[in-house]
C-alpha cells in the first residue's frame, strides 16, 4: 500500500501548504461550489468519451462515481479509501464486482492511467483509489487560489483559475506545476490546450 498512501501523503502536505501559504481554510480554496466545475466536467460524457477513452454508459457511469467520490470533500483530493474489500466497495458503487475490478484493473493498466487502485488485506483491510488527474488539478487549483487569497497581484484571478481548469480539463491535459500564473500564460495554456485537441480530432 506504500505507493499510494506516498501519493496521498504527498498531496494533503501539499493541500496543507496553500492553506498556509494563503492563509485560508479547505473550504476557501476547494469548497463545493470551487470543486464542483472540475468534477461536471470531468463527468460529461463528451469529455469521457475523447478526452478519457470511457466508451459504454457501463464504463462511464462508473467512472462518473469514481470521479464524485473522489471529490467529495475538500480533503478528498483525488483519493477514495474504504474499509473492507473491494466486494463491499462494490456495492456501495451498486456495481458488480467483477466489472469494476475488471475495470480498475484495465485502467491501471494504460500508459497515462485514469485510475489507480491497491487493496490491501488481512485485519486492516482496505480499498484505496487514485484519480491522478483529479488530485493535480484540485492542487493546482488550491495552489492557484492561495495565491489570489494571499494578497500578492499580477496573477490570475479566481475565474480565470476556473477557466483555466475546465478547458485542460476537458481536454485531458495536466496542469502545469506552477501557481504563478499570469493572465498571458493563462490565455496561452487555453490556446495551447485548444489546438492539441484540433490536432488529435
Amino acid at each position: 500500500m506504500a505507493g499510494l498512501e506516498k501519493n496521498k501523503e504527498l498531496a494533503i502536505e501539499k493541500f496543507k501548504s496553500a492553506q498556509r501559504f494563503g492563509s485560508c481554510s479547505p473550504s476557501q480554496l476547494l469548497g463545493s461550489s470551487i470543486r464542483a466545475p472540475i468534477l461536471g466536467i470531468l463527468c460529461e460524457k463528451r469529455v469521457a468519451i475523447r478526452s478519457y477513452g470511457m466508451r459504454g454508459s457501463d464504463l462511464q457511469n462508473q467512472w462518473f462515481k469514481l470521479v464524485e467520490l473522489a471529490g467529495s470533500r475538500p480533503d478528498s483530493l483525488g483519493f477514495i479509501e474504504r474499509k473492507g474489500n473491494l466486494k463491499n466497495f462494490s456495492k456501495e458503487l451498486r456495481i458488480k464486482e467483477e466489472l469494476i475490478q475488471k475495470n480498475l484493473k484495465a485502467w491501471s493498466r494504460r500508459k497515462n492511467p485514469p485510475v489507480i487502485y491497491e487493496t490491501h488485506s488481512g485485519k486492516k483491510s482496505r480499498v484505496v483509489i487514485q484519480i491522478p488527474l483529479l488530485t493535480e488539478w484540485l492542487l493546482w487549483v488550491a495552489d492557484s487560489r492561495s495565491v489570489v487569497h494571499s494578497g500578492l497581484k499580477g496573477f490570475i484571478n479566481f475565474r480565470t483559475i476556473n477557466d483555466v481548469a475546465v478547458s485542460l480539463i476537458s481536454k485531458g491535459v495536466m496542469p502545469r506545476n506552477d501557481k504563478f500564473l499570469t493572465p498571458l500564460d493563462a490565455a496561452r495554456d487555453i490556446r495551447m490546450a485548444e489546438k492539441k485537441s484540433s490536432q488529435i480530432s
